[in-house]
């Protein structure tokens, strides 16, 4: 199942239209409609935080099992149903670390909203 499956599915089961997530996850309808579609074959890692944050869902939730399921031996060689080898070895490390930022900023960001509307 990929990514785009993964979310409408998640997006059904909050009972969601695709307006109403696209609004929460601050993109628009046809973002989101292209992702869902499968049409979309990248996805920014700020949106995939959102999604993850959304949905209580861990990031390696989303990766698809094949490339799990489907690493092989290979000598080296990537081929096209062992993709997963194309990652860095320390990808979700260096994932986690810009997640782990990117909730610092928006700490930051809050805090400079709640002195903003203070000082009003």
């Amino acid at each position: 199942m990929n990514i785009g499956t993964k979310i409408k599915n998640l997006r059904e089961d909050k009972h969601l239209s695709q307006s109403e997530l696209a609004f929460e996850l601050g993109v628009s309808q046809g973002t989101l409609h292209n992702i869902e579609s499968g049409n979309s074959k990248k996805i920014d890692f700020l949106l995939m935080d959102k999604i993850c944050h959304f949905f209580d869902k861990d990031f390696e939730y989303f990766l698809d099992e094949k490339y799990f399921n489907n690493v092989q031996e290979n000598h080296g060689q990537v081929g096209q149903h062992n993709i997963i080898n194309n990652f860095p070895n320390n990808f979700l490390e260096e994932f986690k670390k810009l997640v782990e930022q990117n909730n610092a900023n928006e700490k930051i960001i809050e805090d400079l909203k709640n002195q903003i509307n203070k000082k009003d």
